[in-house]
């Protein structure tokens, strides 16, 4: 495969260290691959491969005494159609945690690095392996073909091709045919051997054995001439795929240089063809391991002014090394390199170099390391080339090198520059804050995004009291302070999924995401409003006071294009500027458009429900050891034909006030304990299914007869049935509250407290409330990690439900640390986009169809093994 190439197959990576996982997942997924497929253990690898044989290379995981993975790779060699699959194998750096010997390497493993996967690395090895492989896994045929044609017949070296079965020449290319005076048809058909007239049958043999062990063998031997003589030739003899066949490669080349020299001229004029980026530095490096038969190459970039450690770009190597050789950039040739210094050894490296414990390692005998400077001669990265045979670095190869690295420095220094330039271009200097630019680009995707998936967002504007004061009074570098200062504490007060920019002079804008109920942004930007009362000391340790005004706009209630969107987060900032400043405000339209805009909306839900634009979408529920499906919770969804999916945020609140959740609430009921009776038959699993109940339904006399009456029609047993009541919801307000509650838990249902945590509910309340789940709200659990107040707040949530005799499930669960927080807290269910959006009907019957494929796997994988 070439450097072309890389970035459009397939990748599956094999691991069951998560971060691992998520580290390879996001560095490869960068790189526009086809598809990059994760798997967490061998079974559900196993399944991927039935489903999409068509894999590029495998990065597994070796762990512990690896027999399952060494089985795993044995059983894609003996698939015809994966095992000319590469594998790269991910080991533990320290060797005491490994159990099995690392000098017997499973067959198909090219390469390995080190756990903890470093994301440059991983990139490195990847790209490495891709352009060293002859045959890419499942590149297209029709390509393949045609590039190994033409890098067969354009060569200027002798390539004679062989069946490995029998040892028969199957092909030999032009420049064979020029050299010996033989043409193809002569010696097609003849043995291998008879090309050799240096080593007999039992050397030949031996020869054959290092190749199947090693890939890769060289040797010099007396080639036959068609007028009856014969002449020295140093031959290479690899293991290739031609045609989807495995293959003999053999190459000639004469002792002399001259070929070389010709070579030598035909790349410099390559090269200077070739584009920038990832693309173009892949194939000079495919060109150079080609023209010096190199064992090893590393293409390094490094920012010296920041101190920071050289990062490789790219990596090759011929053979796979063991997870203990040293690491080539911990060398103190590399050092050396990057001060400015070329270090050249034709012969002997390993041994002149003695402090470079890689080359004495690997072997090495000749390296060239070139420094790959900018015109001001300052270092930018180094380039690195070795192989284990002699090279004479005689001044033509040092010079085409010299050439070839000057090349490479400057499409190093365009790209830093281009780096810069679209950095500067997209952030503010003062504060890196986004500028005003990829904010609103930002904006855009956010709502298109929304627009699919029916999120609702919040957009606030936050501009500073009285800031002109502080630049007129105190001068512009204090405010350049105060602004500093803001956006850090701006930063701090949201989620790393939220956007903070700074717009313009004192205003700031920000996009709060995955907002399910208004009162969550309200929270927020209350927070900000208390963070920014907190004095700020300046560099001379005065203190200054400083407030500010807030402006708060929704997705879609409030508008569904950006421009308005900032215009009434900024109208409702000036609104809190009114009140007299320090306070937020959201955005209230005015009184005859929000009439106007109500009776639309009421008339296109009534048709909503008669037209059948109602969807019920589900969110997996999972238990937090095992991370198995346990339940899912039923969410509403309108997807209007011409607005697209509108948020429940919206259009629930209305559907309460004119009485139309009741029959809402009622279709999403028996839709709902539909669909989990169709899974229950379909996959054999009792999965609970959550339904929310409203205020307006726990009104309703004949509640309890209505869910009895689902529950017969559908089939659906009735300890699979949890109803979802919020806490906010006043008992005093609804009459026989806790009777009908009750009358549930008597049916066999369960009952849950929903979003638990922001209402007003004392504990008295909550122990004589009939639930069997508490839910912990997403506004709290997305703040662990964040804010220890939160945290603390979660931690005696899951407490007293445990001592209530309750269980509990946290809702927000989007990032890994909320994983660990909550299952050390013993927090027995999770919900989140860690897991899985939510997804509807015939997306959640995919996943479980993917569930039930993966665990029948595991008795195939098992007894496979």
């Amino acid at each position: 495969m070439t450097s072309q190439d890389i970035g459009h197959g397939s990748v599956l990576i094999v691991t069951t260290q998560r971060d691992d996982r998520r580290v390879l997942f996001d560095t490869l997924d960068a790189q526009n691959f086809e598809a990059v497929y994760t798997a967490k253990d061998l079974p559900q690898a196993l399944s991927f491969l039935e489903q999409d044989p068509q894999i590029d290379v495998v990065v597994m995981e070796f762990a512990g005494a690896a027999q399952e993975a060494v089985a795993f790779c044995t059983q894609l060699k003996g698939d015809a159609r994966l095992a000319k699959v590469p594998v790269i194998g991910i080991a533990a750096a320290d060797p005491a945690q490994r159990e099995w010997d690392w000098n017997r390497s499973p067959p198909g493993v090219v390469e390995w690095m080190r756990s903890p996967v470093d994301a440059g690395e991983a990139l490195a090895r990847v790209r490495g392996v891709l352009i060293a492989q002859p045959h890419g896994g499942a590149v297209a045929a029709t390509g393949a073909a045609d590039r190994y044609q033409f890098a067969f017949d354009g060569n200027l070296d002798e390539i004679v091709v062989s069946d490995p079965k029998n040892g028969n020449i199957v092909d030999a290319n032009a420049t064979f045919e020029q050299r010996s005076g033989c043409s193809r048809a002569q010696v097609i058909g003849q043995s291998l051997n008879s090309l050799d007239l240096t080593h007999n049958r039992e050397q030949r043999a031996a020869l054959i054995a290092q190749l199947g062990r090693e890939g890769s063998v060289r040797y010099r031997c007396r080639k036959p001439r068609g007028d009856g003589g014969s002449y020295v030739a140093d031959a290479q003899m690899r293991l290739a795929v031609r045609q989807g066949q495995l293959v003999h490669v053999t190459t000639f080349r004469e002792p002399a240089d001259s070929a070389r020299y010709e070579a030598a001229l035909k790349l410099v004029a390559t090269v200077a063809e070739y584009g920038g980026g990832d693309e173009g530095q892949g194939r000079v490096a495919k060109l150079l391991c080609d023209w010096l038969d190199l064992d090893f190459l590393m293409l390094v970039s490094a920012r010296l002014e920041d101190n920071s450690e050289a990062q490789p770009l790219l990596t090759f190597h011929r053979a796979s090394l063991p997870p203990e050789a040293p690491d080539p950039l911990k060398q103190p040739t590399l050092k050396r390199v990057l001060d400015g210094d070329a270090v050249i050894h034709g012969e002997h490296a390993w041994s002149a170099l003695d402090q470079d414990q890689f080359l004495a390692f690997s072997h090495l005998e000749m390296f060239v390391g070139l420094p790959l400077c900018d015109e001001r001669k300052n270092t930018l990265g180094a380039i690195l080339l070795a192989r284990r045979a002699a090279l004479p670095a005689g001044t033509l190869v040092v010079d085409t090198l010299r050439v070839i690295a000057a090349r490479l420095a400057l499409d190093l220094e365009l790209r830093r520059a281009r780096e810069q330039g679209r950095a500067k271009g997209l952030q503010d200097a003062l504060t890196a804050l986004p500028n005003r630019l990829l904010f609103n680009d930002r904006l855009e995707t956010t709502i298109k995004e929304a627009h699919r998936t029916g999120e609702m967002f919040a957009v606030l504007f936050v501009d500073l009291d009285r800031f002109k004061n502080i630049n007129d009074s105190l001068g512009h570098s204090v405010g350049d302070q105060v602004l500093i200062a803001v956006s850090a504490r701006l930063r701090a007060s949201v989620r790393a999924s939220d956007t903070v920019a700074r717009y313009a002079g004192d205003e700031f804008t920000m996009i709060l995401r995955h907002i399910v109920q208004r009162d969550d942004v309200m929270r927020i930007a209350e927070k900000i409003v208390r963070v920014m009362e907190v004095p700020l000391t300046l560099d001379d340790g005065a203190e200054l006071h400083i407030t500010a005004s807030i402006g708060v706009s929704f997705y879609p209630d409030d508008a569904a294009s950006a421009e308005r969107l900032l215009k009434h987060a900024d109208v409702a900032m000036y609104s809190a500027k009114g009140m007299g400043r320090n306070n937020f405000q959201t955005y209230v339209a005015v009184p005859e458009e929000a009439h106007q805009q109500r009776l639309a909306l009421e008339a296109k839900l009534r048709m909503a429900e008669k037209n059948g634009e109602l969807r019920v979408f589900y969110q997996p529920q999972v238990e937090a050891e095992s991370e198995d499906i346990a339940g899912m919770e039923a969410l509403i969804r309108w997807e209007h034909p011409e607005l697209g999916m509108i948020s429940p945020g919206f259009f629930i609140p209305l559907a309460e006030e004119n009485g139309l959740i009741i029959s809402i609430g009622e279709w999403v009921l028996r839709t709902a304990c539909a669909d989990a009776k169709r899974w229950q038959t379909r996959f054999s699993m009792n999965l609970r299914i959550g339904v929310n109940l409203s205020a307006l339904q726990l009104r309703q006399p004949n509640l309890v007869d209505l869910v009895a009456g689902v529950l017969h029609d559908t089939g659906l047993e009735a300890n699979l049935l949890d109803l979802e009541v919020t806490e906010s919801i006043d008992v005093k307000n609804i009459p026989n509250l806790l009777e009908t509650l009750q009358g549930l838990r008597d049916l066999g249902c369960h009952i849950s407290i929903d979003d638990f945590g922001t209402g007003q509910s004392s504990l008295d309340y909550i122990k004589r409330f009939p639930a069997d789940r508490i839910k912990i709200d997403q506004t709290f659990v997305r703040n662990i990690g964040v804010d220890p107040d939160d945290e603390a707040i979660v931690r005696a949530t899951i407490g007293m439900a445990h001592n209530l005799g309750r269980a509990v499930v946290a809702e927000g669960v989007e990032i890994e640390e909320h994983l660990d927080f909550l299952r050390a807290e013993g927090c027995e269910e999770l919900q989140g986009y860690l897991f899985c959006r939510p997804l509807p009907a015939a997306g959640f019957e995919n996943l479980l169809a993917e569930r039930e494929r993966l665990f029948h796997a595991v008795p195939a994988a098992d007894s496979a093994s």
